[in-house]
This record gives structure tokens, sequence and C-alpha cells, in this order.
């Protein structure tokens, strides 16, 4: 059996409604979907999502799990993505300073997605972003 000849015998729609059905009962998180879509998004969209994955990570870490540092690892990379299409100057870069700012508190402060010390995961994405923000 190949699981993508399986998922790939699915409609579509049927994907896209398990997708929905799957995220709302937290099986996994929407917001590296949404990110992956061939989408512009509006600068208070990225934050609204940003946001929301932000919040997920924390609740990974109440589960005890490290899944949010690989969520904040690749939502920021996505959000980072995004933000680099943005044409304003200025609504790119409070989203690039806010993604900064998230990924610098998750990783001095316990309890954002780094249940066993899992920062690295992320902290490379916060110096990329740095990198490109500063050229």
């Amino acid at each position: 059996m190949n699981a993508r000849d399986v998922i790939g015998s699915l409609s579509k729609e049927d994907l896209i409604d398990l997708v929905f059905e799957y995220s709302d009962n937290g099986y996994f998180s929407l917001e590296p979907f949404l990110l992956k879509a061939d989408f512009d998004f509006m600068p208070d969209d990225l934050k609204k999502i940003w946001k929301n994955a932000y919040e997920k990570a924390r609740e990974y870490e109440d589960q005890k799990s490290d899944l949010g540092a690989d969520l904040l690892r690749d939502v920021a990379e996505l959000c980072f993505d995004h933000a680099k299409k943005i044409q304003n100057a200025d609504e790119q870069a409070k989203i690039l300073q806010m993604l900064v700012d998230d990924l610098n508190r998750a990783n001095e402060e316990d309890g954002i997605g780094m249940y066993t010390d899992s920062e690295w995961l992320y902290d490379e994405v916060r110096e990329k972003i740095e990198e490109w923000k500063d050229k």
C-alpha cells in the first residue's frame, strides 16, 4: 500500500474537509496548511495566523510535547516567506519584528514550545529573519 496513492484517491473536497475536521479536533495545527497556500495574505492575517500558532505551541508544552518547537519553526519559516512578499516596508518590518520578538520570548521563557529544551529548532529561523531584515 502506498499512502500517497490512497490519499490521492480522495477528492479534493473530501481532503479539504478532513484537514479542517482533524484540525478542529486538535490532531494538528491548521496554520502550516494555510501558509503553504499560494495566497497573498494581508499583514493582519499573517499576524493572526502567527498568534494562533504561538498559542498552539503553548498548548503542546502543557501536553509535555516537543511539537510546539516544530510548530514554531515551521510556521515562522512560512510566515517569513510570506512577509518577504509584503510591499509596504513598514508593515513588513512589523511582521518580521513580531516573529523575532515572539521567537526570542519562546527561547527565553519556559512554557512556550520547548518542553525538552528544543529551542534550537526555531532559534535558527529567528537568526535567518534577523539576518534578512538587517540587510
